[in-house]
Protein backbone atom coordinates (compact mmCIF):
# COMPACT_ATOMS: atom_id res chain seq x y z
CA UNK A 1 0.00 0.00 0.00
CA UNK A 2 3.01 2.35 0.98
CA UNK A 3 6.16 2.80 -1.03
CA UNK A 4 9.05 1.54 0.57
CA UNK A 5 11.00 4.88 0.95
CA UNK A 6 7.21 6.09 2.62
CA UNK A 7 7.92 2.87 5.00
CA UNK A 8 11.07 3.88 5.51
CA UNK A 9 10.30 7.38 6.95
CA UNK A 10 7.89 6.68 9.29
CA UNK A 11 10.79 4.32 11.04
CA UNK A 12 13.40 7.25 10.90
CA UNK A 13 10.82 9.94 11.56
CA UNK A 14 9.54 7.99 14.83
CA UNK A 15 12.90 6.84 16.08
CA UNK A 16 13.99 10.48 15.97
CA UNK A 17 10.88 11.10 17.86
CA UNK A 18 10.78 9.04 20.00
CA UNK A 19 14.73 9.78 21.04
CA UNK A 20 14.16 13.69 21.30
CA UNK A 21 11.28 12.73 23.51
CA UNK A 22 13.22 10.58 25.59
CA UNK A 23 15.98 13.11 26.10
CA UNK A 24 12.90 16.01 27.47
CA UNK A 25 11.72 13.41 29.58
CA UNK A 26 15.43 12.80 31.25
CA UNK A 27 15.90 16.57 31.34
CA UNK A 28 12.59 17.60 33.27
CA UNK A 29 12.87 14.23 35.28
CA UNK A 30 16.22 15.12 36.36
CA UNK A 31 16.46 18.62 36.43
CA UNK A 32 13.14 19.99 37.73
CA UNK A 33 12.15 17.71 40.60
CA UNK A 34 13.36 18.56 44.07
CA UNK A 35 13.36 14.54 45.23
CA UNK A 36 15.77 14.09 42.16
CA UNK A 37 18.57 16.50 43.25
CA UNK A 38 18.20 15.70 46.51
CA UNK A 39 16.68 19.23 47.85
CA UNK A 40 14.58 18.81 51.21
CA UNK A 41 17.29 15.39 52.58
CA UNK A 42 17.21 15.60 55.68
CA UNK A 43 18.70 12.27 57.31
CA UNK A 44 18.82 11.19 60.84
CA UNK A 45 21.65 12.13 62.65
CA UNK A 46 23.37 10.48 65.51
CA UNK A 47 23.51 13.22 68.24
CA UNK A 48 20.02 15.62 67.55
CA UNK A 49 21.96 18.87 66.94
CA UNK A 50 19.99 22.05 66.19
CA UNK A 51 21.73 24.67 64.05
CA UNK A 52 18.88 26.83 65.52
CA UNK A 53 20.05 26.54 68.84
CA UNK A 54 23.73 26.69 68.55
CA UNK A 55 23.95 29.31 65.84
CA UNK A 56 20.68 30.97 66.32
CA UNK A 57 19.89 31.42 69.56
CA UNK A 58 23.75 31.37 71.17
CA UNK A 59 24.96 32.46 68.15
CA UNK A 60 27.76 30.47 67.88
CA UNK A 61 29.94 31.32 64.84
CA UNK A 62 30.09 29.02 61.76
CA UNK A 63 33.61 28.58 61.44
CA UNK A 64 34.29 27.43 65.56
CA UNK A 65 32.22 24.41 64.28
CA UNK A 66 33.29 24.18 60.98
CA UNK A 67 37.02 25.40 61.33
CA UNK A 68 39.34 25.54 58.41
CA UNK A 69 37.06 26.17 55.73
CA UNK A 70 38.06 29.69 54.61
CA UNK A 71 41.71 27.29 53.91
CA UNK A 72 41.04 24.06 53.17
CA UNK A 73 38.89 22.45 50.06
CA UNK A 74 36.61 20.86 52.01
CA UNK A 75 34.81 22.13 55.26
CA UNK A 76 35.44 19.79 58.17
CA UNK A 77 32.79 18.89 60.39
CA UNK A 78 33.38 19.08 64.32
CA UNK A 79 35.05 17.12 66.37
CA UNK A 80 33.83 15.17 69.52
CA UNK A 81 36.71 17.74 71.44
CA UNK A 82 34.98 20.26 69.99
CA UNK A 83 31.80 19.80 71.34
CA UNK A 84 32.84 19.12 74.33
CA UNK A 85 34.43 22.44 74.66
CA UNK A 86 31.02 23.55 75.66
CA UNK A 87 30.06 20.42 76.92
CA UNK A 88 32.41 19.83 79.81
CA UNK A 89 30.64 22.78 81.51
CA UNK A 90 27.18 22.97 80.04
CA UNK A 91 24.68 20.79 82.30
CA UNK A 92 21.97 19.16 80.87
CA UNK A 93 18.65 20.76 81.65
CA UNK A 94 16.49 17.11 81.80
CA UNK A 95 16.60 13.60 81.41
CA UNK A 96 15.81 13.95 77.83
CA UNK A 97 18.32 16.43 77.39
CA UNK A 98 20.42 14.13 79.01
CA UNK A 99 20.00 11.34 77.03
CA UNK A 100 21.12 13.10 73.89
CA UNK A 101 24.22 14.15 74.94
CA UNK A 102 25.31 10.69 76.74
CA UNK A 103 25.84 9.64 72.97
CA UNK A 104 28.53 12.59 72.84
CA UNK A 105 30.38 12.30 75.96
CA UNK A 106 30.50 8.54 74.94
CA UNK A 107 32.03 9.13 72.14
CA UNK A 108 34.55 11.74 73.31
CA UNK A 109 35.64 9.21 76.22
CA UNK A 110 36.27 6.01 73.98
CA UNK A 111 38.01 9.00 71.42
CA UNK A 112 35.63 7.79 69.19
CA UNK A 113 34.10 10.33 66.09
CA UNK A 114 30.61 11.18 65.85
CA UNK A 115 29.49 9.52 62.63
CA UNK A 116 28.00 12.57 60.64
CA UNK A 117 25.46 11.69 57.82
CA UNK A 118 26.64 14.13 55.11
CA UNK A 119 23.92 16.52 53.87
CA UNK A 120 25.53 18.58 51.12
CA UNK A 121 27.27 16.58 48.20
CA UNK A 122 28.51 17.15 44.75
CA UNK A 123 29.21 13.96 42.81
CA UNK A 124 32.86 12.87 42.75
CA UNK A 125 33.51 13.60 39.40
CA UNK A 126 32.63 16.82 40.64
CA UNK A 127 35.40 19.19 42.73
CA UNK A 128 34.27 22.24 44.89
CA UNK A 129 36.57 24.41 46.77
CA UNK A 130 35.23 26.18 49.96
CA UNK A 131 38.36 28.45 50.25
CA UNK A 132 37.93 29.38 46.92
CA UNK A 133 34.44 30.92 47.29
CA UNK A 134 34.57 32.12 51.30
CA UNK A 135 37.96 34.02 50.39
CA UNK A 136 35.31 35.88 47.78
CA UNK A 137 33.18 36.92 50.86
CA UNK A 138 30.63 34.54 49.71
CA UNK A 139 28.56 33.75 52.54
CA UNK A 140 27.64 30.21 53.70
CA UNK A 141 23.96 31.45 53.50
CA UNK A 142 24.54 30.90 49.52
CA UNK A 143 24.89 27.83 49.26
CA UNK A 144 23.44 25.87 52.07
CA UNK A 145 20.18 28.43 52.98
CA UNK A 146 19.33 29.95 56.58
CA UNK A 147 21.15 27.13 58.74
CA UNK A 148 20.85 29.42 62.05
CA UNK A 149 16.83 28.32 61.75
CA UNK A 150 17.01 25.23 61.04
CA UNK A 151 16.11 22.94 63.58
CA UNK A 152 17.33 19.83 61.86
CA UNK A 153 19.64 20.39 58.83
CA UNK A 154 18.56 19.44 55.20
CA UNK A 155 19.66 20.30 51.75
CA UNK A 156 18.70 24.16 50.85
CA UNK A 157 19.45 24.60 47.48
CA UNK A 158 19.99 21.98 44.25
CA UNK A 159 23.78 21.81 43.90
CA UNK A 160 23.55 21.08 40.16
CA UNK A 161 25.90 21.92 37.63
CA UNK A 162 23.32 24.36 35.89
CA UNK A 163 22.77 26.32 39.41
CA UNK A 164 26.61 26.58 39.99
CA UNK A 165 27.05 27.97 36.41
CA UNK A 166 24.13 30.33 37.33
CA UNK A 167 25.83 31.90 39.61
CA UNK A 168 29.23 31.99 37.86
CA UNK A 169 27.63 33.50 35.16
CA UNK A 170 25.55 36.23 37.42
CA UNK A 171 27.14 36.27 40.60
CA UNK A 172 25.66 39.51 41.64
CA UNK A 173 22.11 37.96 41.62
CA UNK A 174 22.99 34.94 43.29
CA UNK A 175 25.69 35.78 46.40
CA UNK A 176 24.60 36.82 50.14
CA UNK A 177 27.61 38.99 50.94
CA UNK A 178 29.41 37.42 54.07
CA UNK A 179 27.72 37.71 57.66
CA UNK A 180 29.66 37.83 61.05
CA UNK A 181 27.48 35.07 62.77
CA UNK A 182 29.55 32.73 59.54
CA UNK A 183 33.07 34.05 60.80
CA UNK A 184 34.37 34.95 57.12
CA UNK A 185 36.89 37.75 57.13
CA UNK A 186 36.02 40.78 55.27
CA UNK A 187 38.50 43.03 56.40
CA UNK A 188 37.05 46.54 57.46
CA UNK A 189 33.63 45.47 55.98
CA UNK A 190 32.38 44.53 59.12
CA UNK A 191 31.62 46.89 62.14
CA UNK A 192 33.48 44.99 65.08
CA UNK A 193 30.99 47.54 67.36
CA UNK A 194 28.59 45.14 66.80
CA UNK A 195 29.75 42.39 66.37
CA UNK A 196 27.96 40.60 68.88
CA UNK A 197 24.93 42.30 68.13
CA UNK A 198 21.71 40.22 67.73
CA UNK A 199 20.64 42.57 64.88
CA UNK A 200 23.92 42.87 63.35
CA UNK A 201 25.33 39.86 63.18
CA UNK A 202 22.93 38.16 60.64
CA UNK A 203 23.01 40.88 58.42
CA UNK A 204 24.98 40.56 55.23
CA UNK A 205 27.59 43.05 53.66
CA UNK A 206 26.51 43.90 50.34
CA UNK A 207 28.03 41.44 47.41
CA UNK A 208 31.38 42.31 46.85
CA UNK A 209 31.54 41.73 43.13
CA UNK A 210 34.59 42.48 41.15
CA UNK A 211 35.60 43.42 37.92
CA UNK A 212 36.50 40.07 35.79
CA UNK A 213 39.15 39.39 33.14
CA UNK A 214 39.81 36.88 30.83
CA UNK A 215 42.97 35.14 31.16
CA UNK A 216 43.32 34.22 27.19
CA UNK A 217 42.26 35.53 24.43
CA UNK A 218 39.76 34.27 23.09
CA UNK A 219 38.23 33.46 26.15
CA UNK A 220 37.52 29.81 26.81
CA UNK A 221 35.60 30.23 30.17
CA UNK A 222 38.29 31.00 32.92
CA UNK A 223 38.56 34.72 34.31
CA UNK A 224 40.45 36.29 36.94
CA UNK A 225 40.00 39.11 39.83
CA UNK A 226 42.07 41.38 41.19
CA UNK A 227 43.08 39.65 43.84
CA UNK A 228 44.06 42.75 47.19
CA UNK A 229 47.72 42.54 49.07
CA UNK A 230 47.68 41.00 52.46
CA UNK A 231 46.94 43.46 55.23
CA UNK A 232 46.68 41.41 57.75
CA UNK A 233 49.29 38.54 58.63
CA UNK A 234 48.25 34.56 58.88
CA UNK A 235 44.92 35.19 57.88
CA UNK A 236 43.67 34.63 54.11
CA UNK A 237 42.95 38.28 52.99
CA UNK A 238 39.48 38.15 51.12
CA UNK A 239 38.84 39.47 47.47
CA UNK A 240 35.65 40.50 45.78
CA UNK A 241 33.71 37.50 43.87
CA UNK A 242 34.07 37.81 40.16
CA UNK A 243 32.37 35.85 37.38
CA UNK A 244 33.00 32.10 38.07
CA UNK A 245 34.75 29.59 35.30
CA UNK A 246 32.74 27.88 32.70
CA UNK A 247 35.67 25.90 31.23
CA UNK A 248 34.67 22.06 31.87
CA UNK A 249 38.05 21.90 33.38
CA UNK A 250 37.64 24.06 36.30
CA UNK A 251 35.24 21.55 37.64
CA UNK A 252 36.04 18.38 36.37
CA UNK A 253 39.71 17.57 36.78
Amino acid sequence: MFSRRFDMGVKVGGAIIGAVAAVVFLIVFFGFRNDVADVGYRPEQPVPFSHKLHAGEMQIHCQYCHAGAEVSAHSPVPTSQTCMNCHMAVTPKDEVQEAKIKVLKDAYEANRPIEWVRIHKVPDYAHFNHSRHIRAQIDCQSCHGPIEQMGVVSQYKPLTMGWCLDCHRSPEKFIVGARPISGVFTGKLHDMKNLYDSAYIFTPIPAQVGESLPITEPQFGSYETAIPPVTVAGIPHPKKAGIGPENCSACHY
